[in-house]
């Protein structure tokens, strides 16, 4: 049956080729709807003359492909088909053209995610890949998109979930996606085509497919943040920190993107204050008019800040729609010693739980920070109550554990009576491992008895031990002894900077920010542990 249509595209196609131009190859292979009229009548010479119900459709189409790109595919000295991926892309190609149903997703991301693997596929040639290279980041957008819209509709891929979990433990449809996009990734990083060692050319640009590195990797973090499969996150960015030109040979807009993620993923696992230097680098270099991505990485950075010891300034909490009447009162509780206010605003009875919570950081906040405002109880009573001593005379000011102990009963059994429901009320709910055990009295004022001066020299021998407060505890008379009052003063002595001691002691590097290329040898970085140094050039001592 004539396919004129099909042949006029096959041989536009090859004159593209030819001519290497990658970005109307990538205007020519358009997968979105809705199509030009002239596609319109592609898919249908396609379903007409290639039928779905015929066995041989892909291999009569493969065939036809060859046919019109043998000069472009061939190799001329050797007369043998170099490029056969791309020929089996280009059939897929029509085949999708042919099937797809934009009204049924699941079917649209199959059809899509087997696409791409035949475009990931021809991407790998050596020379000529690189052309597909628009393409895949094109097709590679809109499987992202695809995926995060069916996981956000579990009702459309619960026979799928089902299936995988009569077998144990299998990967999901988001993260089987991100893994068909981390081929092409892993493609662009081990790209060895460029005129330099570096992958930059001589402007300091990248060069080839290291080009799609950051955009492709972005699409593949998006996908496992959205859906919330961020444990496969770990190997991407320890790959960019291995293998990748710098970051910012890239992009502002993938730079940004990068950076934010990186930023997310110290925060999830733990590592705030690198958390903390990448969402500041992907603020930075965030356009001021990008209000909803800039507002994004704000909430983080502030976040991450204050579980460093650095509150926001409230330029930026004006700045970002809905931050001041978020965060400022849980910086104001901090700085007061507010227990009962800080874990009211932290607590899921809060007006603004559920934005904590969406983002992921009440935890975070209310763990860490919790600390911070028992250090601001601690200096509050010494303000009030501390023994200022005479440190010229060798007396370090002083504070009577006692008057902590009363200042956290207060506070505890404040916020029990306000969680509880008044003095004297029992909490009637009792864990299922404590049934049986009568005879406990779980009122309020028993609460407070067994809230002891044991809890309060371990509350201070954590901060003493956290640096956050500089002194000793003096177990027979019952305080807490200042140290450095001669020198600062008995405030700034005892009590210094939250932010300057976490700082001084993390390391400024952030794994996964690629920030310059190893040049190689022992002394490339900072010498330390777990480095070789090749000594075999070296000459003994005194020999010239």
């Amino acid at each position: 049956m004539l396919t004129p249509t099909v042949t006029q595209f096959l041989s536009e196609i090859s004159s593209i080729l030819t001519q290497r131009d990658a970005p109307k190859l990538c205007s020519y292979l358009v997968i979105e709807p809705p199509y030009a009229p002239i596609y319109e009548t592609l898919r249908s010479e396609i379903r007409s003359s290639f039928n779905s119900q015929d066995g041989t459709a892909v291999a009569r189409l493969e065939s036809t492909c060859l046919e019109k790109l043998n000069s472009v595919l061939t190799d001329p000295e050797g007369n043998v088909p170099t490029w056969t991926a791309y020929n089996k892309f280009m059939a897929q190609y029509f085949v999708f053209l042919r099937d797809v149903d934009v009204s049924n997703l699941l079917t649209t991301y199959e059809l899509l995610s087997e696409l791409l693997q035949k475009a990931n596929s021809a991407l790998t040639h050596s020379s000529l890949g690189v052309l597909l290279l628009p393409t895949v980041v094109s097709y590679s957008r809109m499987l992202s998109r695809l995926a995060i819209g069916l996981d956000k509709q579990p009702h459309l891929i619960a026979h799928l979930r089902s299936t995988a979990s009569d077998e144990g433990t299998r990967e999901t449809l988001p993260e089987r996606a991100a893994n068909t996009l981390r081929q092409a990734f892993v493609t662009c990083l081990n790209d060895r085509t460029g005129t330099s060692a570096t992958g930059l050319d001589s402007r300091g640009q990248p060069e080839g497919k290291k080009r799609g590195i950051y955009t492709i990797a972005n699409l593949c973090l998006k996908i496992l943040f959205q859906c919330r499969k961020i444990r496969g996150a770990a190997q991407i960015f320890e790959n960019i920190y291995n293998q990748s030109p710098p970051l910012k040979a890239f992009g502002k807009a993938e730079r940004v993107t990068y950076l934010y993620y990186l930023g997310r993923w110290s925060w999830a696992n733990g590592h705030f204050f690198r958390a903390q230097k990448a969402l500041q680098g992907a603020w930075n270099e965030c356009h001021a008019q990008c209000s909803k991505q800039s507002r994004l990485i704000a909430v983080y950075l502030v976040a991450a800040n204050m579980v460093c010891g650095r509150f926001p300034k409230r330029e930026l909490l004006e700045r970002c729609e809905g931050l001041q009447e978020r965060f400022e009162p849980v910086c104001l509780a901090i700085r007061q010693g507010d227990l009962v206010s800080f874990r009211r605003l932290l607590s899921p009875g809060s007006p603004h739980y559920d934005f904590f919570s969406r983002h992921r950081i009440d935890l975070q906040l209310r763990n860490r920070c919790e600390t911070f405002v028992w250090r601001s109880m601690v200096r509050k009573c010494f303000i009030i109550c501390g023994d200022p001593g005479a440190p010229e005379l060798r007396k370090a000011p002083t504070l009577d554990l006692n008057m902590l102990l009363a200042a956290w009963r207060w506070q505890e059994r404040t916020y029990l009576i306000q969680t509880i429901g008044g003095s004297g009320a029992s909490n009637t709910y009792i864990d299922p491992d404590f049934e049986g055990a009568d005879g406990i009295d779980l009122t309020i004022d028993n609460s407070m008895d067994m809230f002891d001066l044991t809890e309060v020299i371990s509350r201070m021998t954590s901060l003493i031990h956290q640096d956050l407060v500089n002194g000793y505890l003096a177990y027979r008379s019952q305080k807490l002894a200042i140290q450095g009052a001669r020198q600062k003063g008995a405030m700034a002595g005892g009590f210094p900077s939250i932010w300057k001691t976490i700082s001084a002691r993390s390391s400024d590097e952030v794994p996964g920010w690629k920030l310059e290329m190893k040049t190689g040898g022992g002394f490339a970085r900072p010498f330390g542990p777990g480095q070789v140094v090749n000594l075999s050039g070296a000459r003994p001592v005194g020999v010239s």
